[in-house]
């Protein structure tokens, strides 16, 4: 039997090192495959039950992002990308209120991010009515693959999108290709115009991380970070992480 689990791969800003939210990523594993996680236990799956059968993995995203949220000293957004099926819902924004007031999860640590797709097309009335939900309910939304279609700009002054996720594309690379660097400094530059924060989220290389970071991104994640972890490795590598940066020299008595 397939489960679904859920694992969280964190988010760094470039501007000060720090953790700044974790990326919900659901994994399928069988009883034959278990490199990465193990399967979903009996009393796991009963415990994240709900009504709603597509909000099967945003329930276990949730549930398991409290977890994050206590170990943690400061505020931690949790990131989750929305189905197709999710974004056509047009209770949406109702059902995802019962379920953070069942899991006692606060809506402004969640940011819901929209498919891709959605950057091809002129974005529709039901598409702005259910952001405009989830911006009233206090959550986040985002915006997956800016910079892959003609529509990304309608979609951010339309649907109230506060994050930009940039196309990976884009960011693959970026440090060997100059036509590349040039087109991603337009892109980040054209979303820091419409008053959003930009991540990238498939950094493989250390040379991509200095790149953003000169370019102004604000956000990074990928392999070249950390891989997607399970709950309890996640909090363990919040924790080094923020040792680390603790331990980092400091300039002492100000510049003058």
């Amino acid at each position: 039997m397939q489960h679904a689990r859920t694992l969280f791969r964190p988010q760094i800003s470039t501007h000060s090192g720090m953790i700044t939210g974790f990326s919900a990523v659901p994994a399928c594993h069988t009883s034959m495959n278990t490199d990465m996680a193990a399967p979903v236990s009996t009393s796991e799956i009963a415990e994240d039950e709900t009504p709603f059968s597509h909000f099967s993995n945003l329930t276990q995203a949730l549930h398991r992002a409290k977890t994050l949220q206590r170990a943690s000293h400061f505020p931690i957004i949790i990131t989750c990308s929305l189905s197709t099926e999710q974004v056509d819902d047009a209770q949406l924004a109702a059902k995802l209120e019962w379920e953070l007031d069942r899991l006692d999860v606060k809506p402004g640590t969640l940011r819901l991010a929209l498919p891709q797709y959605l950057c091809q097309h002129t974005p529709s009335h039901s598409l702005i009515s259910t952001c405009r939900d989830l911006r009233t309910l206090g959550c986040g939304i985002a915006l997956n693959g800016f910079g892959s279609g003609p529509h990304c700009v309608e979609i951010i002054q339309k649907c109230g999108v506060d994050l930009a996720i940039i196309d990976p594309s884009l960011t693959n690379d970026v440090d060997k290709h100059p036509n590349r660097r040039r087109i991603l400094s337009a892109v980040v530059a054209m979303a820091h115009d419409l008053g959003v924060e930009t991540l990238a989220c498939d950094i493989r290389t250390a040379g991509e991380h200095s790149l953003l970071s000169q370019l102004g991104c604000d956000h990074v994640q990928g392999d070249g970070i950390a891989p997607p972890m399970q709950i309890h490795e996640a909090t363990t590598w919040m924790h080094t992480h923020s040792q680390k940066l603790t331990r980092l020299p400091s300039v002492v008595g100000g510049i003058r």
